[in-house]
């Protein structure tokens, strides 16, 4: 019973969160979370940031660009989207290393089959990301450039869909023969 209500808690945050327009409330809640999070919040924090932190530079960077070329920039909307999507991601860091799924959604079948239909292909796309790794450090005798880099990435990310259309049919069709999908 824990689990699933630290569960319905995560969600509720979630969906607070979103609603909140106020940079410092945001700040506010940033704290909070950090030190209601308990030992290892350092750890906690740098891998929230450690997920978000490129795509965050690269959206600001890009909103920073138009708005100095438009001559209108709003820093106050920048400030606010990086501290709800920082928030967000230390909230949902929190929620994966604290709450066990499996309890969270004990007696609630469709819910179980959906959380390891997820973990599977979480496993499928590490074991691939790792094989495509392996096979750039295999084929290289100095470390890549950036343009190497950015090649393989695009490789991984184009099998990854690849495998994500085929494994998504072949596990929708599987699952509706054994009649998993008729609820």
């Amino acid at each position: 019973m824990k689990h699933r209500f630290w569960l319905a808690a995560w969600l509720l945050a979630v969906v607070g969160v979103t609603m909140v327009h106020s940079p410092a409330w945001l700040a506010g809640g940033l704290a909070l979370v950090t030190l209601a999070s308990g030992r290892g919040r350092g750890a906690l924090l740098w891998r929230a940031l450690r997920i978000v932190l490129p795509v965050l530079g690269l959206i600001s960077i890009g909103y920073a660009a138009m708005g100095w070329l438009t001559g209108e920039f709003a820093w106050r909307y920048l400030l606010l989207l990086n501290l709800r999507v920082v928030l967000l991601a230390l909230l949902t860091s929190w929620m994966a290393r604290d709450v066990n799924l499996e309890r969270a959604l004990a007696g609630w079948p469709a819910g179980q089959r959906w959380l390891s239909i997820v973990r599977g292909q979480v496993a499928v796309f590490r074991r691939l990301a790792g094989e495509y790794r392996a096979a750039v450090q295999s084929r290289s005798t100095v470390p890549p450039t950036l343009r190497q880099r950015y090649r393989a990435g695009a490789a991984l990310g184009l099998a990854a869909l690849d495998k994500a259309m085929y494994n998504s049919e072949a596990v929708t069709q599987a699952m509706r023969s054994r009649g998993a999908l008729d609820d």
